[in-house]
C-alpha cells in the first residue's frame, strides 16, 4: 500500500510518455532530423531511453529495430546480398 502511494510505480510510465512527446515535438518542428523509425530510436537513445523501450514507445519491437540497423550497416558496408 505504501508503494502505491509514493508514486514510484508511475515514474517509468511518465518518463516514457514524456519521451514520446519529445519525439513527436521534434518530428513536427524538424522533420528531417527524425525522418525514419531508426532516427527516432537514435534520438530517444540520445536522451537516455534504452533501445528496447524506444522501440516500444514508437510502436515497434527491439528486433525490428535491430533488423533495420543491420540493413543500414549492410548497405553502408557495401556488402552484396547473398541468396539463401
Amino acid at each position: 500500500m505504501a508503494d502505491e502511494l509514493d508514486g514510484t510505480a508511475w515514474l517509468p510510465v511518465i518518463g516514457k510518455a514524456l519521451a514520446y512527446l519529445c519525439v513527436q515535438h521534434v518530428s513536427q518542428n524538424d522533420p528531417e532530423r527524425v525522418s525514419s523509425l531508426l532516427d527516432k530510436v537514435k534520438f530517444l537513445e540520445g536522451i537516455g531511453v534504452p533501445k528496447g523501450d524506444a522501440a516500444l514507445i514508437l510502436g515497434s519491437t527491439a528486433k525490428s529495430v535491430a533488423t533495420l540497423e543491420s540493413r543500414k550497416r549492410g548497405a553502408a558496408n557495401g556488402r552484396k546480398k547473398t541468396k539463401r
